[in-house]
């Protein structure tokens, strides 16, 4: 409910004659209604924001009475206490008269004259029309601000409005704080930065913008001509919603961009396009430039966990691993090449840019920014190891599946491999290019020599398998294993003289040994 203060109500014509006894600091307390004190207990029946008027009749026998209900109705958040003296009560004592001016709680008193009604009208009348006006101001500024988002989608015509209707300037931001839309001048900044210089920083009243549960920016306005009022904060609150329906306006457009981006990308990467000429027409569509060489960075976004702070769902975390590519790759091209498939982000690479600021030779150019993006990555605190794929470079664009397929076998042996080498160039792949053209004696090949480790896991319940992992993570250092898995070095010594036991194999052989590692990197990238 709004209301109308104490002062403003005693500065009426109606209400000449009623002076201030006590507590005048508190004179700008906010009134939204009358009560009367006719019972002793009144704490009762009273509500914060209310003027209790009384004639004292409830406790003219009780001396200490008033002096008790001043802090009482302080507590209850009252507006303020109007008595009529002399009937009933004599006069104010002086410990009543420091309390209300130590608690800034106004004591009013009115002549003889005054009935009830005669101060109860005039207040309620100025108590509706208060409201009335401030319902008024709301209307006006959702209607200026409905009107400019339909007829010019202007944040910067919302931000100059909205000042206009408070006093004060704004900013809308985006989701990272980022300025989107401002209102406050090269003079209105120089004083914010000097009250910064003097540790006097002027902090702004902040209302995030939120539409379907996510958090698509902020509002903030900066207090450089006033204080805030309710009715102000009311008109900041509504413009957030209005704001918020431009932002999810903005949003349909991008995602709908996206589509059409991503449905050209799978089609491009999938082969099925072959004439160059067609190729490079609907790039031009998207403004996309397709007349150059390009690889293909494939970036796995299949998280387990994806706990991050001010993001919700897993969509929002797919966006923002999306952003972050984006911002990487757009020092190199103002207009990136890329798009999501499924938990996947594709990126197309400019590789001759690369290689002007990374290395002359393109596939260390590759995986230097490759590096970079994942160490990008890690800013977000993310548990689980983020893992990029990046295919060989091609001149044609009808040939860019190839590195596509190149990328995506990668990404598939980075997350096979149990290293901290999560960013994975084709080139240097090595013998596990053979992993792709795996056939069923290769298959054969990892199930005679792992599964005597697995089947003794499960029927005994122990850990065999991950303590050969870890053996091999720990290049064969015995007691870096016993550290990692938290176990005795005595222990797993045993464990490793089991495994030998069930595989009839000795690590000690190179040649066995490098046939057990290669079964166990097999192992998983089948399981992928």
């Amino acid at each position: 409910m709004y209301g109308i203060s104490l002062k403003e109500i005693l500065e009426s014509e109606e209400l000449k004659g009623v002076k201030v006894v006590a507590g005048s600091k508190g004179l700008d307390r906010i009134v939204v209604n009358v009560n009367i004190m006719e019972v002793p207990d009144i704490e009762k029946w009273v509500k914060a924001g209310e003027l209790l008027l009384t004639t004292g009749y409830a406790i003219k026998d009780d001396k200490d009475a008033l002096e008790r209900l001043i802090p009482l109705l302080n507590s209850k958040r009252l507006a303020g206490l109007g008595i009529k003296p002399k009937r009933y009560l004599t006069g104010y004592t002086d410990e009543m008269i420091r309390t209300a001016e130590s608690l800034g709680f106004p004591i009013i008193e009115f002549p003889q004259h005054m009935s009830y009604s005669d101060l109860i009208q005039p207040i309620l009348g100025y108590i509706t029309n208060r409201q009335a006006e401030v319902l008024r101001k709301i209307g006006d500024a959702n209607t200026r601000l409905m009107d400019i988002m339909v007829n010019y989608n202007d944040l910067n015509k919302v931000v100059h409005t909205v000042e206009e209707l408070i006093g004060n300037p704004v900013e809308i931001d985006d989701a990272d704080n980022n300025p989107l839309a401002t209102s406050i001048t090269e003079e209105g900044k120089e004083r914010i930065n000097e009250a910064k210089k003097n540790n006097e920083e002027i902090i702004p009243i902040k209302l995030p913008i939120i539409a379907l549960n996510n958090t698509l920016g902020y509002l903030k306005c900066y207090e450089l001509n006033g204080r805030i009022s309710k009715t102000d904060m009311l008109t900041l609150e509504r413009a957030t919603v209005i704001i918020a329906l431009e932002f999810l306006h903005q949003e349909k457009i991008k995602g709908i961009a996206r589509h059409y981006k991503d449905q050209f990308l799978i089609e491009l990467t999938s082969g099925s396009i072959t004439d160059v000429k067609q190729i490079i027409q609907r790039a031009r569509q998207l403004n996309w430039d397709l007349e150059q060489e390009y690889a293909i960075l494939i970036l796995d976004c299949n998280m387990n966990s994806y706990e991050v702070s001010g993001i919700n769902n897993y969509q929002e975390f797919l966006n923002k691993m999306y952003d972050i590519a984006s911002s990487a790759i757009e020092a190199f091209e103002k207009k990136p090449i890329m798009g999501i498939a499924g938990a996947n982000i594709l990126m197309l690479l400019p590789v001759k840019k690369l290689c002007m600021f990374y290395a002359k030779e393109s596939g260390e150019a590759l995986i230097k920014f490759g590096n970079y993006l994942s160490k990008e990555y890690t800013k977000l605190k993310i548990d689980t190891l983020v893992n990029i794929g990046i295919g060989r470079s091609y001149g044609n664009p009808a040939e860019l599946y190839k590195s596509f397929n190149e990328a995506k076998k990668a990404l598939k042996i980075s997350k096979a491999m149990y290293s901290k080498k999560n960013v994975m160039y084709y080139e240097d792949l090595g013998i596990f290019q053979l992993f792709q053209e795996l056939n069923s004696d290769g298959m054969s090949f990892v199930d005679n020599i792992i599964s005597p480790i697995a089947e003794y896991d499960e029927r005994k319940d122990s850990r065999l398998m991950e303590t050969l992992e870890e053996y091999f993570k720990s290049n064969g250092n015995i007691k870096q294993v016993a550290q990692k898995m938290y176990i005795h070095y005595n222990t797993a010594i045993y464990r490793m003289d089991q495994i030998q036991k069930l595989l009839k194999v000795d690590l000690s052989n190179p040649d066995e040994k490098l046939n057990v590692e290669i079964a166990l990197k097999l192992k998983h990238y089948l399981d992928l």
